[in-house]
């Protein structure tokens, strides 16, 4: 069954959609009035008959509301250092079907691929992670913050449960406390971290971890790491 995120709560039992989603409904998906649909909402699914398709418009009537089964408890956080080309998309992609709850990309000394409008950037990869989403049945789209600088990023990791860091140069192997409720991974970009950064990464709590012995791309990492924390959470 299709399934579209709702920008805004339902008005009663009806739920209307324009713009965008309903030109993909009505044409690209050739949907028909009396199909279901499935619209998704803060870790709501409503599904829903749909009643009406007009050019510009999607109106559908409500049949029952159910609690996402899909969504993990675990609110887990990639901090990415920017990598070249389009690895940013294969991580964002990849980490929310796997059920990464936000992203947080930043620059570090050894980014090398720096984009000229971040903006754009940013908005493009909301969307891959809102594709990545429907695709694989989540309740919520993660949310992909603004770029932020290697100072900022290291004031935000301070209120999470749990902060580890991919550390080529070895750590401890992953853990997962119980009851534990939000955590986040920190991985660099092509080269990993520099010394000095490293430390200031331990200095505010964060944890290195390995993956092995053998060394990962940067695209692979976090990837693994959100696999294997969502096995350890029982996600998986």
């Amino acid at each position: 069954m299709y399934r579209f995120f709702l920008q805004t709560p339902p008005a009663g039992d009806v739920i209307t959609v324009s713009g965008a989603d309903a030109k993909h409904i009505g044409l690209s998906l050739r949907m028909k009035t009396g199909e279901k649909i499935v619209f998704t909402r803060e870790g709501k699914d409503y599904f829903c008959e749909i009643e009406e398709i007009t050019p510009n418009d999607v109106t559908a009537h409500i049949i029952s509301i159910e609690d996402v089964k899909s969504e993990p408890k675990l609110k887990l956080t990639i901090f990415q250092a920017l990598p070249k080309s389009d690895k940013m998309e294969t991580i964002i992609e990849k980490c929310t079907e796997l059920g990464a709850f936000s992203f947080v990309p930043f620059i570090s000394s050894r980014c090398v691929a720096i984009p000229k409008d971040f903006r754009a950037k940013v908005q493009r990869w909301q969307k891959i992670a809102e594709s990545a989403a429907k695709q694989s049945g989540r309740g919520i789209v993660p949310e992909v913050s603004e770029i932020l600088s290697f100072s900022d990023m290291i004031n935000r990791i301070k209120v999470f449960d749990k902060v580890y860091f991919c550390n080529e140069n070895g750590g401890e192997r992953i853990t997962l406390p119980e009851n534990i409720k939000t955590c986040a991974v920190i991985v660099g970009a092509e080269g990993g971290f520099a010394l000095s950064e490293a430390e200031a990464i331990v200095k505010a709590g964060a944890r290195g971890f390995t993956l092995g012995a053998r060394i990962l791309r940067c695209e692979t990492a976090p990837i693994t790491a959100a696999s294997i924390i969502m096995y350890l959470a029982g996600e998986i």
